[in-house]
C-alpha cells in the first residue's frame, strides 16, 4: 500500500507549500533523511546538494535571486539550514517548517563526542585536543552550536516575542527526539504515507579507541554549568515542548474561516 501511495503521490504536479525540514545536528535527522529520500525520491531536495551544484552558499544565494527553477521539483527541502536562510526568503510558494529537537545539553555533548569520533569532520582535529569546556572558547564553529542554536535555526530568535512572531507567520511541526517515530509518522502522514514499524536508526555516534567522552573529562561539570547558562531560553522552550507540536499561523486560520 505504501508503494501505491508513493507512486500516486509522485504523479501529482508539484504545487502547494514546500515542507522545510531543518536538520538540527544530533537529533535523528540522518535517519529521517533516508526515509525522505525513499518516499519522495527526487522531490526531497537536500540543501547540501544545492550548495554543491551552485559552488557553495554564496553561489546558491546568488542563484536564488534570479532562478526559481531550483524549487520546481521540491516538495520537501531538508538539510542543515534555518529560517534565516535565503532558501526561505526566496521561496516562490508558501512554506511550512518541521524539525526534531533534543534536550539542549544532551545535543551539544553528543555533537562534541560525535565530532571527536569522526576523523573526517572539519573540526575533529581541533576538538580532539580539547575538553568540552575548552572547546566552548577555542573553536568558534563548534561554539556556535552551544548558544540556543536550535531556537536560532527554527525561529531566527531566542526571545519569546521573536518565537511567537515566527509561529504566527509559518506553520510548524515540531517533535522531541524521544518521540522520533511518532513524529516521523505525523510528518509522513502529510504525504499520505504510513510508517510500518520502528525507524532504523542511522549515524550513531562513532567511538575511537583512546578518545574519552566528554562526561569523562575533569572539567565536564564546569562545561555543563556554562552550557546551562548559555541555553536558558532553549532549556525553557524544550521543557514546555510536548512530544509533537503542530501550529498554524493566525493568517492561515483566518483564511480557513473565511473559506
Amino acid at each position: 500500500m505504501n508503494a501505491i501511495l508513493r507512486q500516486n503521490f509522485l504523479k501529482k504536479p508539484v504545487s502547494g507549500p514546500i515542507l522545510c525540514f531543518f536538520h538540527l545536528p544530533r537529533t535523528g535527522g540522518t535517519t529521517l533523511n533516508r526515509v525522505f529520500s525513499f518516499v519522495l525520491r527526487e522531490h526531497a531536495v537536500f540543501h547540501a546538494d544545492l550548495c554543491a551544484a551552485c559552488g557553495g552558499e554564496a553561489g546558491l544565494a546568488a542563484a536564488l535571486m534570479t532562478d526559481h527553477h531550483i524549487y520546481e521539483r521540491m516538495m520537501l527541502l531538508t538539510g542543515h539550514y534555518g529560517l534565516a536562510h535565503p532558501l526561505i526568503g526566496h521561496a516562490p510558494r508558501p512554506i511550512a517548517i518541521a524539525a526534531v529537537l533534543r534536550h539542549p545539553l544532551e545535543r551539544i555533548v553528543s555533537l562534541f563526542d560525535y565530532i571527536r569520533g569522526r576523523p573526517d569532520h572539519p573540526d575533529h582535529a581541533a576538538l580532539s585536543r580539547l575538553s568540552l569546556n575548552q572547546a566552548l572558547d577555542a573553536v568558534p564553529a563548534f561554539a556556535a552550536h552551544c548558544h540556543n542554536a536550535q531556537l536560532r535555526s527554527l525561529f531566527n530568535a531566542t526571545d519569546p516575542n521573536g518565537i511567537v512572531a515566527a509561529l504566527q507567520r509559518y506553520p510548524y511541526l515540531l517533535g522531541r527526539m524521544d518521540a522520533l517515530d511518532a513524529f516521523a509518522q505525523k510528518l509522513l502522514g502529510l504525504f499520505g504515507v504510513t510508517l510500518e514499524g520502528p525507524l532504523p536508526r542511522a549515524n550513531e555516534r562513532p567511538v575511537l579507541p583512546g578518545v574519552a567522552p566528554a562526561c569523562a573529562q575533569a572539567d565536564y561539570a564546569t562545561a555543563l554549568a556554562r552550557l546551562e547558562r548559555y541555553n536558558r531560553a532553549e532549556l525553557d522552550f524544550f521543557a514546555r515542548l510536548p512530544p509533537i507540536f503542530a501550529s498554524r499561523p493566525k493568517a492561515a486560520l483566518a483564511e480557513q474561516s473565511a473559506a
